[in-house]
């Protein structure tokens, strides 16, 4: 499983607070498309995660690092694309603003000297996202086919990233 959030892991926390929220919103017999805005933020989270991971000054001195993060950031955006394509198929207006994620305020020099900490925190949030769409996969079962196919392929892309992340933490950051 994966740590809870202390006070310096805002990508932790802000994932944790939209999967509580989606958890809220199941337990209430919440929309469709709510649920999925929660999963698209949670995937906003992340975009705007490797992104400033990538353009930090670690990542424009280490290629391995600006490459593995721009993969990922490319890859959690395409989630977000396909999250936003569903809520509009299902006649909702993706929410692109995501209000109240922390992980906006981290600056790129925030990450200087820290990787193995940051990437570190990716993996406990990137095991949060993967709970959050084990959830979701299964609320969407029988009753929604096609938002449960889509939740199950982008979580087993996210299980991708758990292993790079792994990978990386005993191979490169040690």
């Amino acid at each position: 499983m994966y740590e809870q959030a202390t006070g310096d892991n805002h990508f932790l926390a802000d994932v944790q607070r939209l999967r509580a929220t989606a958890q809220a919103m199941m337990a209430s017999g919440a929309e469709p498309v709510g649920l999925l805005q929660a999963a698209m933020s949670a995937e906003i989270a992340c975009v705007l995660r490797y992104s400033l991971i990538a353009i930090s000054a670690d990542g424009l001195e280490n290629e391995w690092v600006a490459t593995e993060c721009a993969a990922q950031a490319a890859d959690e955006r395409d989630h977000m694309t396909r999250l936003a394509a569903r809520i509009t198929e299902l006649g909702g207006k993706p929410d692109y603003y995501a209000a109240g994620l922390a992980t906006r305020h981290m600056a790129p020099e925030a990450a200087k000297g820290c990787l193995p900490r940051l990437f570190a925190e990716n993996l406990a949030a990137e095991q949060c996202v993967i709970e959050l769409y084990r959830e979701l996969s299964g609320h969407f079962a029988g009753h929604d086919p096609k938002t449960q196919a889509l939740l199950n392929e982008i979580m087993a892309d996210e299980e991708a990233h758990t292993s790079d992340m792994e990978d990386l933490l005993t191979t490169q950051l040690i």
